[in-house]
C-alpha cells in the first residue's frame, strides 16, 4: 500500500511547481521557497528526476529545472514507485498484497501530473459566490 513519505511528497511538490510553469524552467532555490522543500534535499530529488527523464536542467540566466514533457504526459508512476509486494505470509496474504500492489500501479499509471495540477488548482480556487 502506498505510503507517501517526505521524499515522495517533496518530489510531487517539486513536480507540481514545474508543471505550473511548464514549459519554463525554475531555479531549484525558487522551487524550494515556493513549496517549502529543504533546498539541499530538493537538489537531490531533482537530480533523481533528471535520471528518470522526467526533468531536464540547464544553466544560465533562464536556467533551472523544467519538465521534459507536458504535465499531461507525465504519469504519476514515473514519480512514485510502489513498493513491491512482500514475499512473507500465507498465500492469502501474499495474494492480497499482490492485488493491492497491482491496483496501486494501475492507479499511478492512469493519473498524470496534469491531473494532479488540475486538482491542486481546483482546491486553491476561491469559491464563485453570487449574492
Amino acid at each position: 500500500m502506498l505510503l507517501v513519505i517526505d521524499t515522495d511528497a517533496y518530489r510531487i511538490e517539486a513536480a507540481l511547481e514545474l508543471a505550473a510553469v511548464f514549459p519554463a524552467a525554475l531555479p531549484a532555490a525558487e522551487i524550494a521557497r515556493r513549496r517549502g522543500v529543504p533546498r539541499q534535499f530538493l537538489a537531490r530529488l531533482l537530480s533523481g528526476m533528471v535520471g528518470t527523464g522526467v526533468v531536464a536542467t540547464s544553466r544560465g540566466p533562464n536556467g533551472g529545472a523544467r519538465l521534459s514533457r507536458p504535465p499531461r504526459e507525465v504519469a504519476l508512476s514515473e514519480l512514485l514507485r510502489p513498493e513491491p509486494a512482500p514475499s512473507v505470509g500465507g498465500s492469502a496474504v501474499r495474494w492480497l498484497a499482490g492485488a493491492l500492489a497491482a491496483a496501486e500501479r494501475d492507479t499511478l499509471e492512469s493519473l498524470t501530473l496534469g491531473t494532479l495540477l488540475d486538482r491542486e488548482r481546483e482546491q486553491n480556487t476561491p469559491g464563485d459566490w453570487a449574492i
